[in-house]
């Protein structure tokens, strides 16, 4: 026997190596029953479907196979982009909506999302405080898209997966800008935080402080709106979130706002007497015609409505306020979406949704080609 046999046969006895193989045996063998299970599941889940069903079924890891009794699983389109996909991110919200209304847990399955946007990401981050919030159980997994899944990393959505919530006035989901996107969620209106936001803005741009009155004003008027109108008849009742993102390489900041109230036209329905548009489809019939809510959210940004309603000069609040400020050119690739109608304002296209979003979505940028003062 040669020397080192000797010593390799001594190594193989010594009691150190026997512990340590009996404990990876141990190990390796509840990994196996771990995989066992897990495989049960997983076909029960799939058991007396056809092989295409089992095919097209939601694919989740195992991690997720072993909690998934009791959540309804919802499928994210593979592309999750409110501004680009309205149609299909639209019917996947309203059926996040519906889980929440139901006391429903879920579990979102992203594995197969292949583009992603940050308007897309405020609304899910929203969506899953508010389940969180009211004790409802929120989960799921990561897109399996390298790009897709950093973004929502960025966002911090991963980070707030497995943290309680509970209903506040306002929250903080990430606020540090350098790391991409920051989200902020009140019911106020908040103009030292959106002064501060337009700062930061500004030296991802110009690498100086300057003064961009037309986000300003964009912020204060959404703010506003959600205060004074995201509920009937009450005041201060629903949040507003708005996450900002920092591209550094482009000099761009993008800002996606949004309300979970009842949406513009829910409103403009509701109006009492007191209102100014209370009786508004009288008074326009014969003056304007706008087909579907796409037509008349046209007719709302471009001031049309509150001419022709109130017969007084258009002061430039609200949405209309807004489109006003891009006309301008002091935002630039504004979009906005409203129960069952979406705007893209600066390629002046407005279609009808197939399914409504309850509340309003705003998504603009601000770029060096936009004007501002130092």
């Amino acid at each position: 026997m040669f020397k080192s046999d000797f010593y390799m046969k001594k190594y193989y006895l010594d009691c150190g190596y026997i512990k340590n193989h009996k404990r990876r045996a141990k190990k390796k063998h509840a990994r196996n029953l771990i995989h066992k299970a897990w495989k049960r599941r997983a076909n029960a889940l799939l058991s007396g479907k056809s092989r295409d069903q089992q095919h097209n079924s939601p694919r989740v890891s195992k991690k997720a196979e072993a909690i998934l009794r009791g959540y309804k699983l919802i499928q994210a389109p593979d592309n999750l982009s409110f501004i680009n996909n309205p149609n299909e991110v639209a019917d996947f919200i309203w059926q996040l909506k519906q889980a929440f209304d139901q006391h429903q847990k879920v579990f979102v399955v992203l594995d197969a999302v292949m583009q992603i946007d940050y308007g897309a990401i405020v609304v899910l981050l929203s969506v899953m405080v508010r389940f969180k919030s009211f004790g409802i159980e929120f989960n799921g997994n990561f897109p399996k898209n390298y790009v897709s899944r950093k973004l929502l990393m960025q966002s911090g959505f991963f980070d707030n997966l497995y943290k309680e919530f509970s209903v506040e006035d306002s929250y903080q989901i990430k606020e540090d800008k350098y790391e991409g996107i920051c989200t902020h969620a009140q019911k106020k209106v908040d103009s030292v935080l959106s002064s501060q936001i337009i700062s930061e803005a500004c030296q991802t741009i110009w690498h100086e402080n300057r003064r961009c009155q037309g986000v300003q004003r964009a912020l204060i008027e959404l703010m506003q709106n959600t205060n004074n109108h995201a509920s009937i008849g009450k005041t201060g009742d629903k949040h507003w979130w708005l996450s900002v993102y920092h591209d550094k390489k482009n000099k761009s900041v993008t800002f996606s706002f949004v309300d979970f109230g009842v949406g513009i036209f829910e409103n403009l329905s509701n109006k009492q007497e007191r209102s100014k548009f209370y009786n508004w489809k009288e008074k326009i019939k014969d003056k304007l015609f706008y087909g579907d809510n796409s037509g008349l959210l046209r007719l709302i940004l471009d001031g049309s409505l509150h001419r022709t309603v109130t017969e007084n000069d258009f002061r430039g609040k609200g949405l209309p306020g807004v489109a006003g400020v891009m006309k301008r050119n002091q935002i630039s690739d504004l979009h906005i979406i409203s129960n069952d109608a979406y705007a893209d304002v600066g390629g002046d296209r407005y279609i009808k949704l197939t399914k409504s979003f309850n509340g309003t979505f705003v998504y603009w940028k601000l770029g060096e080609t936009n004007e501002s003062t130092k």
